[in-house]
Protein backbone atom coordinates (compact mmCIF):
# COMPACT_ATOMS: atom_id res chain seq x y z
CA UNK A 1 0.00 0.00 0.00
CA UNK A 2 0.90 3.31 -1.00
CA UNK A 3 0.67 6.74 0.65
CA UNK A 4 -1.68 7.11 -2.00
CA UNK A 5 -3.65 4.55 -1.88
CA UNK A 6 -3.80 4.72 1.85
CA UNK A 7 -5.74 7.99 1.75
CA UNK A 8 -8.18 6.67 -0.81
CA UNK A 9 -8.37 3.70 0.90
CA UNK A 10 -9.32 5.57 4.21
CA UNK A 11 -11.55 8.51 2.42
CA UNK A 12 -14.09 5.37 1.15
CA UNK A 13 -13.88 3.62 5.01
CA UNK A 14 -14.91 7.45 6.08
CA UNK A 15 -17.64 8.32 3.81
CA UNK A 16 -19.81 9.57 6.92
CA UNK A 17 -17.39 11.43 7.72
CA UNK A 18 -17.58 15.31 6.92
CA UNK A 19 -13.65 15.93 7.18
CA UNK A 20 -12.92 12.23 5.84
CA UNK A 21 -10.08 13.82 3.36
CA UNK A 22 -8.63 15.50 6.27
CA UNK A 23 -8.98 13.06 8.75
CA UNK A 24 -7.32 10.32 6.34
CA UNK A 25 -4.58 12.51 5.97
CA UNK A 26 -3.97 13.49 9.78
CA UNK A 27 -4.47 9.91 10.83
CA UNK A 28 -1.80 8.50 8.43
CA UNK A 29 0.81 11.35 9.38
CA UNK A 30 0.27 10.03 13.14
CA UNK A 31 1.83 6.85 12.20
CA UNK A 32 4.38 7.90 9.61
CA UNK A 33 5.40 10.90 11.62
CA UNK A 34 5.08 13.35 9.45
CA UNK A 35 3.19 16.70 7.91
CA UNK A 36 0.63 16.59 4.97
CA UNK A 37 3.24 17.71 2.58
CA UNK A 38 5.14 14.82 2.55
CA UNK A 39 1.94 13.22 1.62
CA UNK A 40 1.42 15.04 -1.57
CA UNK A 41 5.02 15.17 -2.21
CA UNK A 42 5.68 11.67 -1.90
CA UNK A 43 2.30 9.62 -2.76
CA UNK A 44 3.92 6.26 -4.29
CA UNK A 45 6.22 6.18 -1.08
CA UNK A 46 4.99 2.61 0.37
CA UNK A 47 4.12 1.92 3.94
CA UNK A 48 5.92 -0.91 6.20
CA UNK A 49 2.97 -3.42 6.92
CA UNK A 50 3.19 -2.44 10.68
CA UNK A 51 1.95 1.12 9.35
CA UNK A 52 -0.56 -0.71 7.35
CA UNK A 53 -2.01 -2.41 10.36
CA UNK A 54 -1.82 0.84 12.87
CA UNK A 55 -3.21 2.89 9.47
CA UNK A 56 -6.04 0.76 9.51
CA UNK A 57 -7.34 0.58 13.11
CA UNK A 58 -7.13 4.00 13.56
CA UNK A 59 -9.22 4.14 10.89
CA UNK A 60 -11.58 1.46 11.88
CA UNK A 61 -11.77 3.72 15.47
CA UNK A 62 -12.32 6.65 13.34
CA UNK A 63 -15.35 4.83 11.37
CA UNK A 64 -16.81 4.52 14.27
CA UNK A 65 -16.87 7.93 15.83
CA UNK A 66 -13.78 8.01 17.76
CA UNK A 67 -12.59 11.47 17.58
CA UNK A 68 -9.59 11.83 15.78
CA UNK A 69 -7.76 14.24 18.62
CA UNK A 70 -7.63 11.84 20.67
CA UNK A 71 -6.64 9.03 18.06
CA UNK A 72 -3.48 11.07 17.58
CA UNK A 73 -2.68 12.59 20.92
CA UNK A 74 -2.93 15.69 20.10
CA UNK A 75 -4.33 18.65 19.23
CA UNK A 76 -4.04 22.29 17.30
CA UNK A 77 -5.27 24.73 18.76
CA UNK A 78 -3.94 28.67 18.64
CA UNK A 79 -0.43 28.84 17.84
CA UNK A 80 0.09 25.38 19.54
CA UNK A 81 0.13 21.73 19.33
CA UNK A 82 -1.45 20.16 22.03
CA UNK A 83 -0.88 16.79 24.42
CA UNK A 84 -4.68 15.62 24.82
CA UNK A 85 -6.05 12.39 25.91
CA UNK A 86 -9.67 10.46 26.93
CA UNK A 87 -9.61 12.41 30.36
CA UNK A 88 -9.49 15.86 28.59
CA UNK A 89 -11.93 18.08 26.44
CA UNK A 90 -11.07 18.49 22.73
CA UNK A 91 -9.98 22.19 22.12
CA UNK A 92 -12.79 23.57 20.10
CA UNK A 93 -12.21 26.56 17.48
CA UNK A 94 -14.50 28.82 18.89
CA UNK A 95 -12.92 28.97 22.15
CA UNK A 96 -10.01 30.66 20.87
CA UNK A 97 -12.37 33.44 20.63
CA UNK A 98 -12.48 33.42 24.01
CA UNK A 99 -8.53 33.81 24.22
CA UNK A 100 -8.99 36.79 21.99
CA UNK A 101 -11.31 38.72 23.81
CA UNK A 102 -9.49 37.94 26.85
CA UNK A 103 -5.93 39.37 25.54
CA UNK A 104 -8.17 42.21 23.92
CA UNK A 105 -8.99 43.04 28.15
CA UNK A 106 -5.57 42.38 28.77
CA UNK A 107 -3.93 45.09 26.50
CA UNK A 108 -6.87 47.86 26.92
CA UNK A 109 -6.98 47.67 31.03
CA UNK A 110 -3.01 46.86 31.52
CA UNK A 111 -4.60 43.18 33.30
CA UNK A 112 -1.99 41.80 35.21
CA UNK A 113 -3.24 38.48 37.33
CA UNK A 114 -5.75 35.79 35.52
CA UNK A 115 -7.40 32.97 36.69
CA UNK A 116 -8.42 30.18 34.76
CA UNK A 117 -10.55 28.00 35.99
CA UNK A 118 -11.33 24.28 34.37
CA UNK A 119 -8.07 24.45 32.20
CA UNK A 120 -8.24 21.10 30.93
CA UNK A 121 -5.33 20.69 27.82
CA UNK A 122 -4.12 23.88 29.27
CA UNK A 123 -5.58 25.50 26.03
CA UNK A 124 -6.79 28.84 26.85
CA UNK A 125 -4.10 29.56 29.34
CA UNK A 126 -1.27 28.39 27.23
CA UNK A 127 -2.26 30.56 24.32
CA UNK A 128 -2.43 33.73 26.96
CA UNK A 129 0.24 32.99 28.62
CA UNK A 130 2.46 33.40 25.22
CA UNK A 131 0.93 36.18 23.87
CA UNK A 132 1.32 37.83 27.25
CA UNK A 133 4.56 36.65 28.94
CA UNK A 134 4.48 39.28 31.99
CA UNK A 135 1.07 38.56 33.20
CA UNK A 136 0.81 35.87 36.11
CA UNK A 137 -1.74 33.36 35.44
CA UNK A 138 -3.37 30.37 37.97
CA UNK A 139 -5.12 27.76 35.98
CA UNK A 140 -7.52 25.13 38.03
CA UNK A 141 -8.58 21.57 37.31
CA UNK A 142 -10.39 19.32 39.57
CA UNK A 143 -8.22 16.38 37.94
CA UNK A 144 -4.86 15.56 38.92
CA UNK A 145 -4.18 13.55 36.00
CA UNK A 146 -5.51 16.16 34.00
CA UNK A 147 -3.22 18.44 35.44
CA UNK A 148 -0.37 16.44 34.46
CA UNK A 149 -1.10 17.16 30.80
CA UNK A 150 -1.16 20.89 31.15
CA UNK A 151 1.99 20.88 32.60
CA UNK A 152 3.73 18.95 30.05
CA UNK A 153 2.10 21.34 26.94
CA UNK A 154 3.17 24.25 29.07
CA UNK A 155 6.60 22.88 29.20
CA UNK A 156 6.66 22.31 25.75
CA UNK A 157 6.21 25.74 24.98
CA UNK A 158 8.40 26.96 27.66
CA UNK A 159 5.88 29.00 29.49
CA UNK A 160 6.76 30.19 32.99
CA UNK A 161 4.13 32.17 34.00
CA UNK A 162 1.07 30.11 34.71
CA UNK A 163 1.01 27.98 38.28
CA UNK A 164 -1.22 25.29 37.70
CA UNK A 165 -3.42 24.35 41.04
CA UNK A 166 -5.97 21.39 41.65
CA UNK A 167 -9.23 22.94 42.49
CA UNK A 168 -12.83 22.32 41.96
CA UNK A 169 -13.34 25.92 40.99
CA UNK A 170 -12.74 28.23 43.56
CA UNK A 171 -11.79 25.66 46.00
CA UNK A 172 -8.13 25.88 46.46
CA UNK A 173 -8.34 29.52 45.26
CA UNK A 174 -7.46 32.48 47.88
CA UNK A 175 -9.48 35.67 47.38
CA UNK A 176 -6.22 37.47 45.40
CA UNK A 177 -8.04 40.33 43.88
CA UNK A 178 -7.83 38.88 40.34
CA UNK A 179 -8.29 41.13 37.52
CA UNK A 180 -9.65 38.83 34.89
CA UNK A 181 -11.55 35.29 35.35
CA UNK A 182 -11.41 33.39 32.46
CA UNK A 183 -13.54 30.11 32.28
CA UNK A 184 -14.80 27.67 29.73
CA UNK A 185 -17.19 25.13 31.90
CA UNK A 186 -19.21 22.33 31.40
CA UNK A 187 -22.63 23.82 29.81
CA UNK A 188 -24.38 20.66 27.99
CA UNK A 189 -27.36 19.74 29.34
CA UNK A 190 -27.66 15.82 30.77
CA UNK A 191 -30.17 15.31 28.33
CA UNK A 192 -29.19 16.81 25.28
CA UNK A 193 -29.41 14.45 22.30
CA UNK A 194 -25.71 15.33 21.61
CA UNK A 195 -24.23 13.52 24.12
CA UNK A 196 -25.36 10.49 21.96
CA UNK A 197 -25.12 11.60 18.49
CA UNK A 198 -21.91 12.87 17.84
CA UNK A 199 -18.02 12.59 18.44
CA UNK A 200 -18.74 13.84 21.31
CA UNK A 201 -19.89 10.93 23.39
CA UNK A 202 -16.50 9.80 23.54
CA UNK A 203 -15.23 13.09 25.51
CA UNK A 204 -15.50 13.15 29.39
CA UNK A 205 -18.79 13.75 30.60
CA UNK A 206 -17.08 15.92 33.39
CA UNK A 207 -15.71 18.28 30.92
CA UNK A 208 -18.86 18.77 28.91
CA UNK A 209 -22.56 18.17 31.38
CA UNK A 210 -23.69 20.37 34.25
CA UNK A 211 -26.77 20.27 35.99
CA UNK A 212 -29.75 22.31 35.52
CA UNK A 213 -30.00 22.81 32.37
CA UNK A 214 -26.38 22.90 31.77
CA UNK A 215 -26.29 26.17 33.65
CA UNK A 216 -25.23 24.84 37.39
CA UNK A 217 -21.48 25.72 36.65
CA UNK A 218 -21.62 28.60 34.52
CA UNK A 219 -23.97 30.09 37.78
CA UNK A 220 -21.61 28.47 40.43
CA UNK A 221 -18.56 30.83 38.37
CA UNK A 222 -20.01 33.76 38.15
CA UNK A 223 -22.06 34.15 41.27
CA UNK A 224 -18.30 33.32 43.36
CA UNK A 225 -15.94 35.05 41.24
CA UNK A 226 -17.15 38.58 42.55
CA UNK A 227 -15.10 37.24 45.73
CA UNK A 228 -12.38 37.13 43.92
CA UNK A 229 -11.79 40.07 41.43
CA UNK A 230 -10.43 43.47 41.97
CA UNK A 231 -13.20 46.06 41.79
CA UNK A 232 -13.88 46.48 38.09
CA UNK A 233 -12.43 43.45 37.46
CA UNK A 234 -13.58 41.52 34.12
CA UNK A 235 -15.22 37.65 34.00
CA UNK A 236 -15.49 36.01 30.82
CA UNK A 237 -16.87 32.47 30.42
CA UNK A 238 -18.17 30.53 27.09
CA UNK A 239 -21.46 29.19 26.97
CA UNK A 240 -23.90 26.93 24.85
CA UNK A 241 -25.58 28.40 21.92
CA UNK A 242 -29.00 29.03 23.52
CA UNK A 243 -27.52 30.09 26.79
CA UNK A 244 -26.79 33.88 26.63
CA UNK A 245 -30.07 35.51 27.55
CA UNK A 246 -29.83 33.39 30.82
CA UNK A 247 -26.05 34.19 31.42
CA UNK A 248 -26.42 37.97 30.79
CA UNK A 249 -28.86 37.80 33.53
CA UNK A 250 -26.49 35.97 36.32
CA UNK A 251 -23.80 38.57 35.16
CA UNK A 252 -26.17 41.95 35.57
CA UNK A 253 -27.84 40.09 38.86
CA UNK A 254 -24.43 39.72 39.94
CA UNK A 255 -23.13 43.57 39.62
CA UNK A 256 -21.47 42.47 36.26
CA UNK A 257 -21.95 44.28 33.13
CA UNK A 258 -22.70 42.02 30.04
CA UNK A 259 -21.85 41.43 26.40
CA UNK A 260 -22.15 38.28 24.03
CA UNK A 261 -19.96 37.73 20.99
CA UNK A 262 -21.14 35.61 18.70
CA UNK A 263 -19.14 32.50 17.12
CA UNK A 264 -18.18 31.39 13.85
CA UNK A 265 -21.57 30.28 13.08
CA UNK A 266 -23.51 33.67 14.45
CA UNK A 267 -24.38 31.74 17.41
CA UNK A 268 -24.17 33.37 20.87
CA UNK A 269 -21.21 31.75 22.52
CA UNK A 270 -18.82 34.25 24.61
CA UNK A 271 -20.17 36.30 27.29
CA UNK A 272 -17.63 38.84 29.03
CA UNK A 273 -18.55 41.68 31.64
CA UNK A 274 -17.04 44.23 33.98
CA UNK A 275 -17.89 44.04 38.23
CA UNK A 276 -18.94 47.30 39.02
Amino acid sequence: MQINDAIIYATHKLNSSNSRRVDSEVLLCSVLKCNRIKLYAYPEQKLSDTDQKTFKKLVKKRSEGYPVAYLTKQKEFWKHTLLVNENILIPRPETELLVEKSLELISLYSLKKVLELGTGSGAIAIAIASEEPKINIKATDINNDVLKISRKNAELYKIKNIKFIKSDWFTNINADNYDLIVSNPPYISNDDPILNNSDIRFEPSSALVSRDSGLDDLRKIICKSRAYLKDYGWLIVEHAYNQGVKVRELFIKNNFTATTIKDYNELERITYGKLL
